[in-house]
């Protein structure tokens, strides 16, 4: 892993985080129809400059490779092959638990990331389920096709994340591509399989999702490129990925995966710890906990 740049301590928090970003029918309508929504410039140039310090300050904190998630030796339940996947990016989970400076940041975007994660899932509260850097390295390799809601700790429809470009993202070097539509697909699936979704691992072969989702290999698909300070934000159900970075710089973003309240534990560990998991209870436990999963949003 190269290292990222020295950044000195974060001074306090400058508000707003965020600039202020007001929803039209037409962006929630299109929002459903193809899974994603697109904001540029989310963050002003100093808003900007103050995420990335944030966050890149917590980053180089965890550089350790077995302090991936909040704590010390958890291991990955998602993803194989990671000979690969250790190449696809360097990934920090949940910075908000081990650093207050992005708690701080992460709740005050609540305001606006929050408000519009609800209103394009149409439901009054937004909890965190948890945040994670992703830094595609140099010519790290690319993300493959996944769905993101067969992975978590709940069972929802109306699962949504944020995807906050720290770095410009480029065709060359890793920009998100998503294929519009397909969370119609596996919503349909899920409900054929009787309220199930299928998992597929992410490792090293695109193509797995296809297995899966047969259907989905003749789909459409879209390149995402974006200005840093630009956000994307998609459906938990919507089929996604990344390209490989093509070039010797890095390509930095930072992602909040949402919730809506009173999820309940559905089995799978995904970044829960060993503790956690030894106290939840299938279809009782509830997470809503703030110190574990923090509101981002409520409606009044």
């Amino acid at each position: 892993m190269s290292p990222l740049p020295t950044i000195t301590p974060t001074p306090p928090l400058s508000v707003p985080v965020t600039n202020s970003v007001s929803l039209t029918i037409a962006d929630i309508n299109s929002y459903r129809e193809n899974g994603y929504h697109v904001i540029p410039n989310l963050l002003s140039p100093s808003q900007l400059e103050q995420w990335r310090k944030i966050i890149f300050t917590a980053v180089n904190d965890r550089a350790e490779k077995k302090y991936k998630f909040a704590t010390r030796n958890e291991e990955d339940h998602t993803n194989i092959d990671f000979d690969y996947y250790d190449n696809v990016f360097t990934q920090r989970v949940n910075l908000w638990q081990t650093h207050n400076s992005v708690k701080e940041l992460l709740l005050e975007s609540g305001r606006v990331i929050g408000k519009i994660a609800a209103e394009l899932e149409g439901i009054d509260c937004v909890r965190i389920w948890h945040d994670q850097a992703l830094i595609k390295e140099s010519f790290a390799n690319p993300t493959a096709w996944h769905l993101d809601i067969p992975y978590w700790s709940f069972t929802s429809l109306h699962a949504i994340s944020v995807w906050i470009a720290l770095d410009d993202a480029t065709l060359e070097n890793g920009c998100m591509y998503f294929m519009p539509g397909s969370h119609k697909v596996t919503k349909r699936r899920y409900y054929a399989e009787n309220n199930t979704f299928t998992e597929i691992k992410i490792g090293k072969n695109l193509s797995d999702i296809f297995n899966a989702y047969p259907e989905l290999k003749t789909w459409q698909t879209v390149a995402v490129p974006m200005k840093a300070g630009s956000a994307s934000f998609h459906s938990g159900l919507l089929v996604h990925g990344a390209g490989a970075n093509m070039t010797p710089g890095r390509r930095a973003a930072m992602t909040i995966q949402m919730m809506p309240d009173n999820m309940t534990f559905n089995g799978k560990q995904n970044i829960l710890t060993k503790k956690q998991m030894n106290k939840l209870k299938i279809g009782v436990s509830v997470f809503n906990d703030d110190n574990l999963n923090p509101t981002l949003y409520k409606k009044n």
